[in-house]
């Protein structure tokens, strides 16, 4: 951990029951938390409370993930399992039209084609 992330020194004692004491704050009442943090229940924090709690912590919010680039919803895209089907069906159609009789037939492979085409451009 960074020297600018550690809290603030505490006396030995102080810092032993502070970390005795937060240990597991989920097992702590309401009460026993408030008084612990220095709040009420009643009337909640401070607005110098919450301040400093904002400038030491952040606000309480959770990290957004970074938006997908055009690309990787592009390729997101051509995951689903009948697009893999369709995406087969035309390797599968133009590879049966290349080792066939009417290989050198250009209109021959126009079905495993236009099923690529349809692919990407539903994509």
């Amino acid at each position: 951990p960074c020297a600018s992330c550690k809290p603030p020194p505490q006396s030995s004692s102080a810092a032993a029951m502070a970390s005795q004491q937060m240990e597991e704050p989920e097992q702590k009442t309401g009460e026993e938390l408030a008084q612990l943090l220095g709040t009420s229940l009643e009337s909640g924090l401070t607005s110098g409370k919450a301040q400093e709690y904002l400038a030491r912590d952040g606000p309480n919010e959770l990290e957004k993930p970074p938006k997908p680039t055009l690309l990787m919803l592009f390729l997101m895209q051509l995951t689903g399992f009948v697009i893999i089907l369709l995406l087969v069906a035309a390797i599968a159609s133009i590879a049966v039209n290349a080792t066939g009789p009417n290989n050198s037939d250009i209109l021959s492979y126009t079905t495993g084609k236009a099923i690529f085409v349809i692919v990407v451009l539903n994509a």
